[in-house]
């Protein structure tokens, strides 16, 4: 689930890369506000790797993907804790040695955040790489506790005055509604601002998309999941889509981009660069969104001759497996898969 949490990275981020949207709120359909360039100096008020960061451009606060931002050289590290067990290595890469294995919550400096999803940090005194996916500035995610961000209903839900379907009902929602969240409890409820009032809302019906998204194991998803059909893939941590066709189905979906355009918009998501590292993706099969992961490495056959990629893709579900013997590139599918139900 989708949470923001203070930093203390004020005046410590520029925006990478021309062109990004400074938005209203942490949503690809929220207003865009202005475009800023490259080099343009904001004032980080709250951030996630890989998510949204809350910042401010000369008195005026917003949002930016948090991809799109790097810290300076010679700006002050920020502390971050790891939100799972994760691989600290030599290098921005899963085939780089492994210097030693983090525990879950462990504080490291990050350095550097980069766009192939990255960061460079010290840990201990050494100096290596963590996915950025696994770093968070609470720890764990942030699943309960205090936080901030703003979340859509993903169905008509009741707004009340307690965390308790006892409690008298301010107002009903209607899906797709924005509301300012406060605090996540363990018992399933939401802490939330609305229209001026502070009320709850039962956590389940709450989204970054106001979308419903399904975790579902691959081998019902082979089931229902056609060769030869377009799949429509929404790239959680950007938002942009494409278009995608099955021909095989095996341990995993054996995938190509349907045209030469969704080829360049995959390698275009992945800073130009092919690799074997894993996203998180959403794909839409039988009017279903679920929740799935495809790395970036082009390989073996071909159906497609005019997509512009010679070679195919590997798109896994919850559960389905890779002829790969090594166990980190077979948990960063998995995990993957679990961070594009977590966004949902």
């Amino acid at each position: 689930m989708f949470a923001m949490v203070q930093t203390s990275l004020a005046a410590e981020m520029r925006v990478s890369e021309e062109d990004v949207n400074f938005r209203t709120e942490p949503s690809l359909e929220a207003e865009v506000m202005r475009t800023l360039s490259a080099g343009a100096n904001v004032e980080v008020l709250e951030h996630r790797p890989g998510g949204w960061s809350r910042v401010d451009v000369n008195g005026t606060v917003g949002y930016i993907k948090s991809d799109y931002l790097t810290i300076p050289a010679g700006a002050a590290s920020a502390t971050f804790q790891t939100t799972d067990g994760v691989n600290f290595r030599t290098g921005p890469s899963l085939e780089a040695d492994i210097i030693t294995a983090i525990s879950l919550g462990t504080s490291v400096e990050v350095l550097e955040h980069d766009a192939t999803g990255w960061s460079k940090v010290d840990f201990n005194g050494t100096v290596g790489y963590i996915n950025s996916d696994f770093l968070s500035l609470t720890g764990a995610g942030a699943t309960n506790g205090t936080v901030s961000g703003y979340l859509k209903t993903i169905d008509g839900v009741n707004f009340r005055t307690g965390p308790s379907i006892d409690a008298s009902i301010i107002t009903t929602l209607v899906a797709n509604t924005s509301v300012e969240v406060i605090e996540r409890d363990a018992d399933g409820w939401t802490k939330a601002r609305y229209d001026g009032n502070v009320g709850y809302i039962k956590s389940e019906f709450l989204s970054v998309t106001g979308r419903t998204v399904e975790l579902l194991e691959w081998s019902y998803v082979r089931t229902i999941m056609k060769t030869g059909v377009p799949i429509h893939v929404i790239d959680v941590r950007t938002g942009i889509s494409y278009n995608i066709q099955c021909f095989s189905k095996g341990d995993h979906a054996d995938v190509e981009p349907l045209t030469k355009a969704d080829t360049d918009t995959m390698f275009n998501i992945r800073g130009g660069i092919w690799s074997w590292a894993a996203r998180p993706v959403w794909v839409s099969i039988d009017n279903r969104l679920i929740a799935a992961s495809l790395h970036g490495m082009p390989h073996d056959v071909s159906t497609i001759a005019d997509n512009g990629m010679n070679g195919h893709l590997c798109l896994h579900f919850l559960g389905s497996t890779t002829s790969s013997s090594s166990a980190s590139y077979k948990a960063d599918l998995q995990n993957a898969v679990q961070e594009a139900w977590n966004a949902r």
